[in-house]
Parts: C-alpha cells; sequence; structure tokens
C-alpha cells in the first residue's frame, strides 16, 4: 500500500511545528540579531542559529541590520515579538522624506564605500561617507569596483589620478572586480572579523561583490525569503549576512544622493583630514574658506596641497548645512 501523500496545508502545518519545538521556552527573554526590516516586522536571528520573524514593541521606534535585541518567543505562532533594544556603539544614518534621517545599520565597526568604475567614480560622492565615518570615527576602504571595465593605460591613470588625495591621506583602497574574480581576497582582509557595511549609489554593484564573497547566497536569500513570507529580495532595507571567514557584511540600498548628520563649520572641518595643516592659519577666525580674503584653505587648494574637488564637497557640504539651519 504506497503512504499517502501530505497535502500542502499539512505539510505547512509540520513546517511551522517543527520550526514552533525549535524555539526556546515561551515566556523567557531571549538575545537575537536583527537580519533585517520589512514593513513593520523583523528577521532575527536566534542564539541557536534559527531565523524568527518577529513583532516590534512600538515604543523601541526603528530597528534595523546589526541591531542587537531581546525577544520573547510565540511558540504557537512560531513567532515571536521583540522587546528590548541593545544600546548601539554605532549607528548610520541617511535622510529620509521630509526631512527625517532614516537609520541604515547598527552596531557597525568599519565601512566600505563601493565607488564604481560604471557608471563613474565620483568623488563627491565619497567625502559624504568620509564624513559619516569620522563623524562616527569609524574605520573606512574605498572599493574601486568593476575595474573589468578599465580598457587600457589612459583609463587607469585618469581612475588613479581621481583617487591620489585619498591616497595621500593614508585611506585604504582596495581595487576588485568580481567578474575578474580579483581582489577579493583583500576585499576579505579588510572586512576580516568585522561588522562591516558596504555603501555607495545605486549600480556600485555592492551587492554582486557580497555574492562574491558568499558563495552559497542565493540559498540565503531564498531563506530569508522564505522567513520573512516575502518574494525574492531586492536591497530596498539593509540586510546582514554572516561571512564564510568570519564577522558580519550589512547591504545597504544605494542612494542617489547621501548627506551625512549636518554639523557645524569647525566640526565639518575637522572632518577633512587634509584640511588639518592649514586649520588655524585663516585670517579670520570663523573664515569660511569662501569669500574671505588671507584664508589658508584657498591658499593651500591654489597650491596643490589640497584637492580643488575635496574643496568643491566641502563647500557644497558646508552650504546644504547651513540651509538645513544649523547655526554656526
Amino acid at each position: 500500500m504506497s503512504k499517502r501523500k501530505l497535502s500542502d496545508q499539512q505539510q505547512r502545518r509540520v513546517q511551522k511545528k517543527r520550526h514552533a519545538d525549535s524555539l526556546p521556552a515561551e515566556g523567557l527573554l531571549q538575545a537575537g540579531l536583527v537580519i533585517t526590516n520589512f514593513g513593520k516586522r523583523l528577521l532575527i536571528e536566534s542564539e541557536q542559529g534559527e531565523l524568527i520573524n518577529c513583532a516590534v514593541r512600538q515604543h523601541l521606534g526603528k530597528l534595523v541590520a546589526g541591531d542587537r535585541v531581546r525577544w520573547q518567543p510565540d511558540i504557537e505562532a512560531g513567532t515571536g515579538i521583540v522587546s528590548e533594544v541593545l544600546t548601539r556603539h554605532s549607528k548610520l544614518s541617511r535622510p529620509g522624506f521630509r526631512g527625517q534621517t532614516r537609520m541604515v545599520a547598527a552596531n557597525i565597526d568599519i565601512i566600505g564605500i563601493v565607488t564604481p568604475i560604471e557608471p563613474g567614480i565620483h568623488p563627491d560622492m565619497i567625502d559624504r561617507y568620509l564624513v559619516a565615518a569620522a563623524q562616527l570615527n569609524i574605520p573606512v576602504a574605498i572599493i574601486i569596483n568593476k575595474i573589468d571595465l578599465i580598457q587600457d593605460d589612459e583609463a587607469w591613470e585618469a581612475v588613479a589620478e581621481l583617487l591620489i588625495p585619498y591616497e595621500e591621506m593614508g585611506i585604504e583602497l582596495i581595487p576588485v572586480s568580481s567578474q575578474l574574480e580579483h581582489g577579493l581576497e583583500d576585499l576579505e582582509d579588510f572586512l576580516n572579523q568585522q561588522t562591516s557595511v558596504l555603501v555607495g549609489p545605486s549600480g556600485a554593484g555592492k551587492s554582486s561583490l557580497i555574492n562574491a564573497l558568499i558563495p552559497d547566497l542565493d540559498i540565503r536569500t531564498s531563506a530569508l525569503s522564505e522567513a520573512t513570507g516575502l518574494g525574492v529580495h531586492t536591497t530596498t532595507n539593509s540586510i546582514l549576512y554572516h561571512l564564510p571567514k568570519g564577522g558580519d557584511i550589512i547591504d545597504s540600498p544605494g542612494v542617489r544622493q547621501f548627506t551625512p548628520s549636518p554639523c557645524s563649520l569647525t566640526e565639518l572641518e575637522s572632518y577633512y583630514a587634509d584640511f588639518e595643516p592649514f586649520l588655524g592659519q585663516c585670517k579670520f577666525h570663523n573664515c569660511t574658506h569662501s569669500i574671505e580674503p588671507g584664508c589658508a584653505i584657498k591658499q593651500a587648494v591654489e597650491d596643490d596641497q589640497i584637492a580643488y574637488t575635496r574643496y568643491q564637497s566641502f563647500q557644497r557640504l558646508l552650504q546644504e548645512f547651513k540651509e538645513s539651519e544649523i547655526k554656526y
């Protein structure tokens, strides 16, 4: 006699029961790690490595990938509820709608700024993320992606010229190509045993790099989709992945224009490391390095001691911060 096949509904019940049996005892608060935020719910990884679809206590506010929380299982439903968020040692945010900030990732140790050969390397974008990293006092590297698209020595020289100011500041530069599998070991060394976030514009290739670093990413993505009840994901919210050699990496959504948290003139000056030798040497103590005579920063630009692209990005940020009603 052949075995009777279970209906789809019965199979879901069996799967749900197996999942519930793996959960900790109901009523006990458990430690967890936020993998991603979707809608009004979170996907939590338990201490046992289980992915749990959780609701969130309303008073906790927005939680993101990298947050460490305490949550309570609901055995019958096979889900849980997050009751507490632990203190963050860092958080990266970006502008949201109507002037509000939107958190991108929490508890990050390092930032990788992904700048692609195509659609192009933009120093202004790099500088904005460098300011954000300086505000958080977090180490940073510039990841030059899609180097397989560089056709000749002349193109290489053009790229190198754009990156000279960052090399002179001692910022680590990592050329990579997922197509050629070039530079991936250097990138792994930078990310090793840390919680990192890759940032950059849409089309920079962040997800492709993560796919190259994590060979079974498709399997993990399917697991995430199943756990959240959503379809195959696109990066509309930050998602945390565990790296094969240790550490975690957070894939963040691409943005057209990133702006760091507004700050004072004095603070912004301090976040431009190449300005440091010339600060305090201007004729006026509150010099904005724009129209004032006797400006040491402008003189340094004229003397090629500060890159003009860096000076431009500083002035653009300064103007944006003024418009956001920051008092100097």
